[in-house]
């Protein structure tokens, strides 16, 4: 297995935001971060929040970022805050000389995504993106598929009901290892029952989204979803994706619900319901031997059988996730786990903390120039862009649209716009978005 390289002193950070996000993920892995992040402070506007987060992990609480930096001798910050945040922190750390990470998505539009990169250059720190969902087990183990050539070449990519946005753009580039050349996208919007899908997310309507993203050298991606949280009845999370390449195809599918967690509205009364947080998947190679090219008929059997390989997560004594395997006629594939903190998050499946813990840890790397990160701002800058990228084929009836984007985007000027009515200031403002107080339940 490869081991991680430490830094001979761990990167001096303050963690932003002390909502459900950093209780459930953050604040139980702290322990396992420290050889590569000392968390000194703590900043929330909801002293309640700031004060828990910052006593359980030792840290010291803040209520306003200007004092938390002007108190600190700060390296880096993790920023966990709501997304319409995310830009002017960035900018008003990087002018700090302060490294910055920060949670998904990395910001809205391209123009506020090209003046974090900027900013930070101007200021010689770096500025990231959390991004966790390609250090999940199954991208990990497909990337060591595609490697091993079990299954050929592997030129499409079919996702339905997993994370469609800029999770999975991130996704899809990683894997690829280059960029995407075009995007094509469409939307269906339909009336639902009302229902809570969290206090503070309430929906009346559901809306399906269907991206075709191709790339230089051959791979296709479709990535579609309607419903990522598998409420109404909808496909469980993580939904159904294979990965289909030229003598076989890596299946993967959602197999079972979460405990009820959220509330829906029936004449006017809140009433339990289940859900569909993802939270178990099975996984599985299919492979097709052929010893030569007959056609497949009933009277022409295949020489060799259509082999099944069943994927499976592997653990320690201690259910701590280590790794991936398969296996496969004469051998295994398998990927092992390098991220070995031996804690865990509060969230969603075991692996989830150990996939938030590789972000951190890449980050921590790159500042302390130990290693070039795994995915860089121009990464989470091409992320973006085929985000913004399909609102603007949405725009434009599903015309396709060229990447990298260039110029003037029709598309970023309706997300600001739309950011301006919802907040009520311009969202470029730095100090108007930095006094902007937005708690949630």
């Amino acid at each position: 297995m490869y081991e991680l390289p430490r830094p001979v002193e761990p990167v001096r950070t303050i963690l932003i935001g002390a909502g459900n996000r950093t209780r459930t993920i953050y604040a139980p892995i702290v322990s396992g971060l420290k050889p590569w992040v000392d968390i000194v402070a703590v900043c929330d506007p909801v002293k309640e929040h700031a004060d828990s987060i910052a006593a359980q992990i030792g840290a010291r609480p803040y209520y306003d970022i200007k004092e938390a930096v002007a108190a600190e001798d700060l390296e880096a910050a993790i920023v966990v805050a709501p997304i319409p945040l995310h830009h002017a922190y960035s900018v008003f750390l990087s002018e700090h000389k302060i490294h910055n990470l920060i949670e998904t998505s990395w910001c809205a539009t391209v123009l506020q995504a090209r003046d974090m990169i900027a900013k930070a250059k101007a200021n010689n720190v770096y500025t990231r993106v959390g991004e966790n969902f390609f250090r999940y087990p199954i991208d990990s183990f497909a990337a060591t598929l595609r490697d091993s050539g079990y299954i050929g070449d592997i030129k499409r990519i079919f996702s339905y009901n997993d994370h469609t946005g800029y999770h999975n753009n991130s996704r899809w580039t990683f894997f690829a290892r280059e960029y995407p050349e075009w995007i094509s996208a469409f939307e269906h919007t339909m009336p639902t029952m009302p229902f809570y899908e969290q206090p503070q997310r309430y929906h009346e309507n559901e809306t399906f989204r269907a991206r075709y993203i191709s790339f230089p050298s051959g791979l296709m991606v479709i990535d579609q979803a309607s419903n990522i949280k598998g409420m109404l009845g909808r496909q469980v999370r993580p939904g159904y994706t294979e990965w289909q390449g030229t003598m076989g195809t890596l299946v993967q599918q959602g197999s079972r619900y979460a405990a009820p967690h959220y509330k829906i509205l029936d004449n006017n009364k809140r009433v339990e319901v289940g859900t569909g947080v993802h939270f178990d998947w099975t996984a599985e190679i299919r492979r097709c031997l052929y010893e030569d090219t007959r056609a497949y008929t009933d009277e022409i059997q295949p020489a060799n059988p259509n082999y099944i390989s069943k994927v499976e997560r592997f653990y320690n004594e201690d259910g701590y996730y280590m790794g991936v395997r398969a296996q496969i006629p004469g051998g295994e594939i398998r990927f092992d786990n390098p991220i070995q903190i031996g804690a865990f998050s509060d969230h969603y499946f075991p692996e989830y903390g150990v996939a938030v813990a590789g972000h951190v840890i890449d980050f921590a790397l790159q500042i302390r120039g130990l290693r070039d990160s795994e995915f860089n701002e121009q990464d989470a800058l091409m992320s973006l862009m085929m985000e913004v990228a399909a609102r603007e084929s949405i725009l434009n009836q599903g015309k396709r649209i060229a990447l990298p984007l260039e110029g003037d985007i029709e598309a970023d000027h309706v997300i600001l716009k739309n950011m301006e009515a919802r907040l009520g200031f311009d969202p470029l403002d730095v100090e108007a978005v930095l006094g902007y107080k937005a708690p949630r339940p």
